[in-house]
């Protein structure tokens, strides 16, 4: 009996290792097409207001730059830029302050929002769009570099009969630790192509907040952000209600160049633990597809499965090889700045998000923005509790990181 199991999870793994290069390659083919091929939308005989809108919470090194680079757009229409945080002393009010001095032909504006739910972003993206009068209103995060020629390419897309919602796929950039350049490699070689995977089969119904633009009739029939004040993945949710009320979401051939986090192996991990534990959530069932997309993983497994075997340890290296040999491909297209110095990093960080996948289903407490809570299975956070063990009617919050 235990030697049928043995040769049964042997074969299955097998299966799983082959069935991840098939849609490896398939996947890293399908974003490599998206991105290449596109062509440039036709001008618009009248170009409609648009709002830059960007909740944030604090500021990083890169923050200004992130913020001025849609300053600098080239655009046509008019435009009005406004930022949305909490707390009047934050970071991020010097650097509004700054702005307005350094663009003084632009409309930026600084709003202050009050906390309306456990999501602390959401609250401020319900403020952002309620002051903002533009006719499409384009979120963004914090990270985010903008082209010069972004809403060029992207409200052409937005104004197509039918779209609800349109939608950028990252691309890391300024990756100067060893967690920010597992981050960017999980952007560029896992996350980018599994969205590809789903746009060419079961078709894209969510955004993502490094560009989610909306016509603001849209977000206005659908009532704003008032439904989803206690969700994590605010983004998902946008997406998704916005494609259940019959609107098309738009994944459009531009990546957005986003500056990776200063951060160690463990935080890196941490925040891919996070993002998989919200992604379960929100795609229900639908999540457990993405472990068929990490083949060196499965490669690992068979081989601690086989340790004395030493087929085992050359189909791992083989697997290793053809994962890079098809990212290198991918890179072609991606243009990831990093690549030279991550390159070797790829077969560790799919071993990561194995790991990280089955994370998901043995937890529910995340770390967002260095706070604590407990991610419920309908997708809404509360803040964390400790129980001490001597009362247990009483309870503690746990503090920031």
């Amino acid at each position: 009996m235990m030697m049928w199991l043995y040769q049964g999870a042997t074969l299955l793994i097998g299966l799983l290792v082959l069935t991840g290069l098939v849609l490896a390659g398939f996947s890293l083919l399908a974003a490599r097409h998206h991105f290449s091929q596109a062509t440039r939308p036709a001008p618009l005989k009248s170009w409609p207001k648009v709002s830059i809108l960007k909740p944030v919470e604090g500021a990083g090194p890169e923050t200004y730059e992130a913020f001025a680079s849609f300053c600098r757009l080239d655009y046509p229409g008019e435009m009005e830029m406004l930022v949305g945080t909490i707390r009047p002393d934050d970071p991020v009010v010097a650097l509004v302050q700054r702005l307005q001095q350094e663009f003084p032909d632009r409309d930026i504006r600084l709003v202050l929002a009050r906390v309306q739910g456990t999501n602390r972003k959401t609250s401020i993206m319900e403020t952002l769009w309620r002051n903002a009068s533009g006719q499409f209103l384009f979120f963004s995060d914090a990270d985010v570099f903008a082209p010069v020629d972004y809403l060029r390419q992207l409200v052409p897309q937005l104004a197509a009969p039918g779209v609800g919602c349109l939608t950028c796929l990252p691309r890391g950039v300024r990756a100067d630790t060893l967690g920010g350049r597992m981050i960017a490699l999980h952007y560029g070689f896992n996350y980018v192509p599994q969205w590809m995977l789903a746009l060419r089969t079961t078709g894209i119904q969510w955004a993502i907040g490094h560009t989610m633009a909306i016509p603001r009739a849209v977000l206005e029939e659908m009532q704003g952000f008032q439904q989803f004040p206690n969700h994590l993945a605010d983004d998902y949710e946008v997406g998704n209600r916005i494609a259940k009320m019959g609107y098309q979401v738009v994944v459009a051939p531009l990546l957005m160049d986003c500056a990776m986090p200063d951060e160690c192996f463990t935080a890196a991990f941490t925040r891919m633990q996070r993002w998989k534990r919200t992604i379960r959530r929100s795609r229900g069932p639908q999540f457990a597809g993405v472990i068929i997309t990490y083949p060196v993983f499965w490669a690992l497994v068979l081989a601690l499965l086989h340790p004395l075997s030493g087929w085992s340890w050359s189909l791992l290296g083989m697997v290793v090889a053809l994962r890079w040999l098809l990212a290198t491909g991918w890179q072609a297209a991606l243009r990831m700045p990093d690549w030279p110095r991550a390159w070797w990093l790829l077969p560790i960080v799919d071993i990561v998000e194995g790991i990280s996948f089955f994370g998901a289903y043995c937890g529910c407490n995340v770390s967002w923005a260095g706070r604590q809570y407990t991610l419920h299975r309908d997708g809404t956070l509360e803040p964390a509790v400790l129980k001490s063990p001597l009362d247990k009617s009483r309870s503690v919050a746990i503090p920031e990181n």
